[in-house]
């Protein structure tokens, strides 16, 4: 018979376990209802205009569109991304050079020069002090050859494809000393003499792929080969007006933006698989293997992403079944770290197909919580009716760098792109990262995370997350001036960035900036040779390899160079 004091004890001791058994199936029930409201950030007007007139430090002068659909692409490429930057240019079909003087910069975006400029003119024009970018490359062999002195070429034969691609001089803000380029590229071998300042060549033959080269008082950049034609090697250009101007200042977006395809559902890899690859299911793979490596990155980078779900499709077959459990652990994850929740569509023709179990099941797992982001998958064409899921109203797009829609601002909805995607950095992603980094001033890319468990069957995970330490050492540590923002809460970038007006000159060691229609710490990419010694009006952070980040505190401001 058990004593007064031991059956106390015993009393007390199932008290406890049933305590803890009951908050435990609290805490279960929970979390089937998530009370997490979406954050979103005020809107931000834009600062007061001031006062001041001046002139564009820089003009530009774009020829050479062709009928030949790598030239034309190219052509389109650059004219888009001289519009997106507000920088005043001026298009025509055959250069007049009699009319400009040496603030204009002369683009060529065809390898057959003779066809849209005089070549004698295009010589004086260089050696009075002129700039010239051969933006797509040079005509193989004796083709055009009169421009080989002041292209500073000693040899010109055949097209190749180069796409080990090694820095060897300061043209991007982020350059590692040797990237991947997947994509087609008709380069055209030269060699160039010595006294020709070559930033980019081949990693083998060292083939100049980019390069420089000074006669009489001014300078020619050549961009040797068709990178253009792809929109995602558009840094290139960036880079090369930084080559041959003192200064180049320009606005960027200023953001990094992360986000998570497939996530969090169960992908399609199923257990029986997982268990085989991993020894695990595929929820506690995702849980307890995927999920941590990315939580980590995003307490060491403060970085927010944002979590895109398939809820839209072609075929009603491409949904999978919802894991109730992941489903809510991981996303009530990913939302306490700031991070953002939004629907993705994948659609392969026309048809649109809701996933309406999907989306029940949200509303009633998040039943505070208002979606308002559509993410564009694969090769997905937007369609307004996206917009407009069952109970849903979406107003953020995020779209390609590629589609017209990029960075649209319409009345119920605004477009932010994704600039780049995958999972493995080293074919190819590396450099259009860093090259889209250039051009706009952001990093913007998707993971997918059905392909980090398994590709064809095949375990991936061990390679990948090298990959994705890889993208956090070799990008996101480099990028701390860029500011971390959900699809959602880019909506203040991407206005102020389009509504952006401004103008800039260069006067000895100052160089003046005015703006309209920019929102408080609105960015700008500053690429010269010289120091900032101060600054009114903005504050400034070095980036590296001759650039620094602006960021405008008031519509006007003033640099003194050092």
């Amino acid at each position: 018979m058990l004593s007064t004091k031991r059956l106390l004890y015993v009393i007390s001791v199932v008290l406890v376990i049933s305590t803890i058994f009951m908050l435990y199936n609290i805490n279960e029930e929970r979390a089937s209802h998530i009370s997490i409201e979406r954050s979103a950030d005020p809107v931000v007007s834009a600062m007061p205009d001031q006062n001041w007139e001046g002139t564009q430090q820089l003009t530009f002068v774009l020829t050479g569109e062709s009928k030949r659909e790598i030239y034309g692409d190219l052509y389109q490429n650059v004219r888009r991304l001289l519009d997106d930057l507000k920088l005043p240019v001026e298009a025509t079909d055959f250069v007049d050079f009699s009319s400009l003087d040496t603030n204009t910069i002369v683009i060529f975006c065809s390898d057959a020069i003779s066809d849209y400029a005089d070549l004698y003119q295009l010589g004086q024009f260089v050696e009075n002090g002129g700039r010239v970018i051969f933006a797509a490359g040079l005509p193989e062999g004796n083709i055009d050859s009169y421009l080989n002195p002041f292209l500073g070429i000693m040899e010109k034969t055949i097209k190749e494809n180069y796409n080990t691609l090694a820095f060897v001089g300061d043209l991007f803000p982020v350059q590692p000393e040797e990237m991947t380029y997947d994509g087609y590229n008709a380069s055209t071998w030269v060699r160039v003499r010595p006294d020709a300042k070559v930033y980019v060549q081949d990693a083998e033959k060292e083939v100049p792929v980019l390069y420089t080269y000074p006669y009489g008082q001014g300078t020619s950049c050549v961009i040797n080969g068709t990178f253009l034609a792809d929109r995602n090697c558009c840094g290139l250009l960036t880079g090369a007006i930084g080559t041959v101007a003192d200064s180049f200042l320009y606005p960027v977006v200023g953001l990094k933006t992360i986000f998570l395809d497939n996530f969090p559902m169960v992908t399609y890899v199923n257990d029986k698989l997982c268990m085989k690859l991993y020894g695990c299911s595929t929820e506690a793979f995702v849980r307890d293997v995927v999920w941590p490596q990315f939580q980590g990155i995003a307490l060491r980078g403060e970085v927010a992403y944002t979590s895109a779900i398939l809820a839209e499709s072609s075929d009603a077959g491409m949904f999978t079944g919802v894991n109730d459990s992941l489903f809510t652990i991981i996303g009530k994850s990913a939302l306490q770290y700031g991070g953002e929740l939004v629907y993705a569509a994948d659609c392969r023709d026309d048809a649109l197909v809701f996933n309406e179990e999907l989306l029940n099941s949200f509303s009633s797992v998040f039943d505070r919580y208002q979606v308002n982001g559509l993410a564009l998958m694969g090769q997905t064409e937007f369609d307004p009716a996206m917009l407009t899921p069952p109970g849903v109203t979406l107003s953020a797009v995020r779209s390609r760098l590629s589609d017209e829609e990029a960075f649209r601002v319409q009345d119920d909805y605004f477009a932010f792109p994704c600039a780049s995607q995958g999972n493995n950095m080293e074919e190819g992603n590396l450099f259009e990262i860093t090259s889209v980094l250039s051009a706009y001033g952001m990093v913007s890319h998707a993971f997918d995370v059905n392909l980090l468990i398994a590709q064809d069957e095949t375990a991936s995970w061990d390679l990948d997350k090298e990959q994705i330490a890889y993208f956090e050492d070799q990008i996101l540590d480099e990028t701390h001036f860029l500011t971390s923002k959900t699809l959602s809460n880019t909506e203040n970038y991407v206005n102020s960035y389009q509504s952006l007006e401004y103008e800039w000159q260069q006067d000895g060691n100052q160089i003046r900036l005015n703006c309209r229609g920019a929102i408080p710490d609105q960015a700008f990419f500053l690429k010269t040779g010289r120091e900032i010694q101060s600054a009114e009006g903005l504050s400034y952070e070095e980036v590296g390899h001759g650039y620094y980040c602006l960021k405008l505190q008031s519509s006007s401001a003033v640099i003194e160079l050092g």
